[in-house]
Formats: C-alpha cells, sequence, structure tokens
C-alpha cells in the first residue's frame, strides 16, 4: 500500500504531465532514456519497463530489454519522426543535481539533453520532460546510486504517466 504523501507525489506528477500534454489528437510516445549498466542512469530503462507491461494508450521506447542509450539516440529519435510523426514525445530521464534536489522529479513543457551531465552532446528530445534527480554533485556519482531508490522514483514516474494517460481517457469517454 502506497503512504498517502506518495500518493500525493504521485497526483501532483500525474498532473503536471497531464497539463504538458495539453491538446492530444493521438496518443503520447514516451521515450525512457537511460543506461541499464548504470544504476543512476536506469530511470528510463526501468519506466520504459514498466510501462510497457501495463495497458496504456500510448507507445514505449527504451525499456530494460531495450535500451535507448547515448549509443542510439539519435536513431531512435529519427525512428520516433518517422514512426510516429505527429504525436507528442514524452521524454524521461534521470539527472544529477545538487543534494537537496535528490528526489525530486521534474515535469516540463519542452525537450530536455540527455546526458549533459557527462559532458555529452545528445539531441534535444520530447515536448514534455520528465527527469528525476538521483545523485548529487558529478555524473560519477551515478555509479553509486542505490538501485532501490532509483526504482521507487521510477514506479511514481511510470504511476504518474499512467495516471495522466487514463484521465485523458476518461475526459474522452465522458
Amino acid at each position: 500500500m502506497k503512504s498517502r504523501n506518495a500518493e500525493s507525489a504521485i497526483s501532483e506528477t500525474a498532473f503536471d504531465i497531464h497539463a504538458a500534454l495539453g491538446v492530444l489528437r493521438r496518443p503520447p510516445v514516451v521515450l525512457c532514456i537511460g543506461s541499464d549498466r548504470v544504476t543512476g542512469d536506469c530511470i528510463g530503462p526501468l519506466v520504459g519497463h514498466l510501462l510497457s507491461a501495463r495497458d496504456l494508450d500510448c507507445e514505449v521506447l527504451g525499456t530494460l530489454d531495450s535500451p535507448v542509450t547515448a549509443l542510439n539516440l539519435a536513431d531512435a529519435v529519427v525512428a520516433v519522426k518517422r514512426r510516429y510523426a505527429g504525436r507528442k514525445v514524452i521524454a524521461v530521464d534521470s539527472c544529477v543535481g545538487d543534494s537537496s534536489e535528490l528526489g525530486f522529479i521534474r515535469v516540463r513543457r519542452g525537450s530536455l539533453r540527455p546526458g549533459l551531465a557527462c559532458g555529452k552532446s545528445l539531441p534535444k528530445v520530447g515536448d514534455v520532460s520528465v527527469t528525476a534527480t538521483v545523485a548529487a554533485g558529478k555524473a560519477d556519482n551515478l555509479y553509486s546510486v542505490r538501485l532501490g531508490f532509483v526504482y521507487s522514483l521510477a514506479t511514481r514516474i511510470a504511476d504518474a504517466i499512467e495516471c495522466a494517460l487514463k484521465c485523458r481517457s476518461h475526459m474522452r469517454e465522458a
């Protein structure tokens, strides 16, 4: 059973995702970015894994079985533009921040820049970005993040995305 605070955080994040998506004419694409080889960087693949097991009206790219990493992100972006033209993209990734931001999930309109903390020059992606601060300081700290912490954040993000999408479905049916 989820605590009241966790449910409140999920509801707030779901509301933020719902609002950031705006009007949807077609189901969105959830692009989950990160590597399953680095604990602090696996928010994306974990969220993708959790969402792909649920019956949702969206496309999910980037899972534990098939992650979208720095090595294949450019190809994934091209594929999304080709295969899912006109659909909004929710980009999910982990990030490094200040120690006071650990555990924060941020939702905003606009794209995110994956790999920025590592000094990588990767393409911007997403119409809506969802990031979770998993480590403080520098990118090297992503290697020492506890899996339980990352899994907890990934579950909250997946629950919030599900809630936001199901809320949209109920609104269309009404």
